[in-house]
């Protein structure tokens, strides 16, 4: 019997994965290799080297999916001594990966029991799900998934937001290849809270390449249809300066716990992906040109030149609200002439030259992609 084929939620703000801190107090050890010193060992020597190590990180590794666990230590404010002191933890990596045929639901307050209780399979340590509610969170990942027409209008609007950079042009980074296209701001390691790390991403490309095992174990064929030209934009919400600084803005409130966060509306996490895009935007002011008839406002080659750079005709449109008369009434009169004489243009223009039509309807499907963002050319 054939599976019955599913869909993906898009245009939504969903959480990818996190850094979650549990008090190792809070915890029982049960895999004592989590704890305990290492030594390194030379194999041509058949020797080991008598100087011992921290402990390292359990990888868990299982179709697809890869699972961190280690020990970390936090200065805390104590407010009864009033100084810090180092704290204990066990480090987990969480990723909505451990929700393997969910895995498109990312990680929820509905779902997060599941993750608690794939911890716990592992035998690595056990805590109640109140200690893993109450854990440290940082390195948040916030998704938001979204259909682009072509690899070709996705990698377009990947150049049209790196031309709207500026100055910061310098913190993009794109990749175009087979199966692997996409863009980044700034680099996870360097990314600060101005200047967040966030990657925009072929998500078809990178589950049949980077991620195969995991879709053809979990999400193929339910998700075979869905997949297509799907793409995604992830942005980390950093450590403790980053989530202040989103509160400052007003962007989403602050939050400490993976409870706390497992709280945050869905529209704030949003605000958070947007924000994050715009931070890198560097909107450029039209010229007004007020003494300008509405004939001399718009020329035949202005249009084209517009359409060769990115314009689509709603936007050659908007143009003519630049337009400011002697008054209310005079204002509307000559705007409306504006557009009539703008729509002839256009068509006269399109219709002498195919490429141009094509470009146009081009830039509407980019401007489409990216009006998330409340992106303009």
């Amino acid at each position: 019997m054939l599976s019955s084929f599913k869909t993906i939620p898009v245009n939504v703000p969903l959480t990818d994965s996190f850094s979650l801190k549990l008090l190792f107090a809070d915890c029982e050890v049960i895999d004592q290799r989590l704890t305990s010193q290492t030594a390194i060992y030379y194999e041509s020597l058949d020797a080991v080297d008598c100087e011992l190590h921290p402990p390292k990180p359990l990888m868990i590794v299982q179709n697809g999916i890869t699972v961190r666990i280690g020990l970390a230590e936090i200065p805390l404010f104590n407010h009864e001594t009033k100084e810090q002191t180092k704290t204990k933890f066990i480090s987990l990596t969480v990723s909505s990966k451990l929700l393997k045929s969910r895995y498109f639901e990312g990680i929820n307050k509905s779902n997060i029991k599941l993750l608690y209780e794939e911890f716990l399979n592992f035998n690595v340590f056990k805590c109640s799900f109140e200690a893993f509610l109450d854990g440290y969170i940082s390195d948040v990942d916030i998704c938001v998934n979204r259909y682009a027409d072509t690899p070709q209008i996705f990698s377009d609007a990947l150049d049209a937001l790196i031309s709207q950079t500026g100055n910061k042009e310098k913190y993009t980074h794109k990749v175009s290849e087979a199966f692997n296209l996409g863009l980044a701001f700034n680099k996870r390691d360097y990314a600060k809270p101005s200047l967040p790390f966030i990657k925009l991403y072929h998500k078809e490309f990178e589950l049949m390449s980077k991620s195969v095992e995991f879709y053809n174990t979990y999400l193929f064929p339910e998700y075979y249809h869905a997949i297509k030209n799907l793409t995604r934009i992830e942005v980390t919400i950093k450590n403790y300066d980053h989530k202040k600084r989103l509160q400052k803005y007003g962007i989403c409130p602050q939050f400490k716990t993976l409870r706390e966060y497992l709280d945050i509306p869905g529209p704030d996490l949003y605000n958070v992906v947007v924000f994050s895009i715009n931070a890198y935007i560097e909107n450029k002011v039209r010229q007004k040109a007020p003494q300008l008839s509405p004939t001399d406002h718009i020329i035949y080659e202005l249009i084209q030149n517009c359409i060769q750079s990115g314009y689509d005709f709603k936007t050659l449109q908007a143009i003519a609200l630049t337009f400011k008369g002697s008054s209310k009434e005079a204002t509307e009169v000559a705007q409306s002439r504006m557009r009539k004489k703008i729509k002839d243009l256009f068509d006269l223009l399109i219709h002498k030259d195919l490429k141009i039509e094509s470009q146009a309807r081009h830039n509407a499907h980019v401007l489409e992609y990216l009006k998330f963002i409340n992106f303009k050319l």
